[in-house]
């Protein structure tokens, strides 16, 4: 099956002339994306966003045949295949690798602004990725300097930074809106105190917090070695949902990708931590419309997770979970990020 043959089933989604997806939709609309990166923030050797001529290529799309966008993304990814052994963990580490160098040569402002005209979207929150040896929260800053009505810029410091504390103050005062984390239980080594002291400083100057959350729990466990499962499941949306109980009860959180195929076990931390949100790139439109129902629409926030991904595939869930819900799809789309940046 080819995308033309694709996008026939698909209401809301259309192909530009380079045939990459983008929003069909005849109304203007009002949108901030709140999960994206850009080719200077990711950890590896940096790019300067300003190159051109650098195509993405979307490495985290299955093969058209296997995909299925009415799921939560990823969770239809070979589920019974085998993942056990050193040589498939490094297997996945290197896919993960090249997720990562697509991003970087990708993330571009010429394929940005692109995107950006194609989907009206209005600004990006970009969200830098950094380690305990790369902090790219100045380049995050870097962008919002030299397009200001393009971007928003969260910081991003590592827990184990002995200076964590001054940058998070000194970035608030250099203007970003939030802290964005990628962290797993494997590198926290068991030890999540670092983790929470950070998040307690983000709540001093505040910052709403967004971690990456969900796993790619589909795959049976035993198709998995002790080392792979332990790998798959360790940003499971538990253990970030858990930490909360260490934080005050009005923490700005956002559950990254609303836990992925973990968006139910999402819905129960957002009941218990009313001051939580749930940000839904990868999600399908029936997991968007349970969101909705189980908890309304005024804590869940749009955002594709671009470069990695079109900003046009989780746009076009949330235009078909709002279908009857125009109110719903005002605060998800641009007026739940807008109070929670305070614009």
């Amino acid at each position: 099956m080819s995308k033309k043959e694709f996008i026939k089933n698909e209401k809301y989604l259309k192909l530009n002339d380079e045939g990459d997806f983008v929003i069909d939709y005849p109304k203007p609309l009002e949108i901030i994306d709140f999960h994206t990166h850009m080719s200077n923030v990711v950890p590896l050797k940096l790019v300067n966003p300003e190159t051109k001529g650098k195509s993405l290529s979307y490495p985290t799309l299955p093969d058209i045949e296997d995909m299925d966008l009415s799921v939560p993304y990823w969770t239809k990814i070979n589920p019974d295949e085998k993942k056990k052994g050193l040589l498939s963990v490094i297997k996945f580490s290197l896919e993960g690798y090249n997720i990562f160098k697509d991003m970087v040569q990708g993330g571009t402002y010429d394929n940005c602004f692109k995107s950006q005209t194609e989907n009206m979207i209005k600004k990006n929150v970009v969200l830098p990725l950094s380690t305990k040896k790369q902090d790219r929260s100045l380049e995050a800053l870097r962008l919002v300097n030299d397009y200001p009505d393009r971007f928003i810029a969260f910081c991003s410091v590592h827990p184990d930074d002995p200076q964590m504390k001054e940058k998070i103050f000194k970035y608030k005062q250099l203007g970003a809106k939030g802290y964005k984390l990628k962290i797993t239980d494997l590198e926290l080594k068991g030890n999540f105190e670092p983790l929470i002291e950070t998040l307690k400083v983000c709540y001093e100057v505040g910052f709403p917090v967004i971690l990456h959350t969900g796993s790619l729990t589909h795959i049976q466990r035993e198709n998995s070695s002790k080392l792979m499962w332990k790998l798959l499941n360790s940003t499971r949306v538990e253990i970030f949902g858990e930490l909360l109980k260490e934080l005050p009860d009005d923490f700005r959180f956002i559950f990254g990708h609303s836990g992925i195929a973990e968006y139910k076990l999402v819905a129960e931390y957002l009941r218990e931590f009313p001051s939580t949100y749930a940000e839904l790139s990868c999600q399908s439109a029936d997991s968007i419309r349970y969101l909705i129902e189980t908890l309304g629409s005024e804590r869940l926030i749009y955002g594709s997770d671009w470069p990695a991904l079109p900003q046009a595939i989780t746009l076009s869930r949330v235009l078909l979970a709002t279908e009857n819900n125009p109110e719903a799809r005002d605060h998800i789309l641009s007026k739940n990020a807008q109070r929670i940046l305070n614009l």
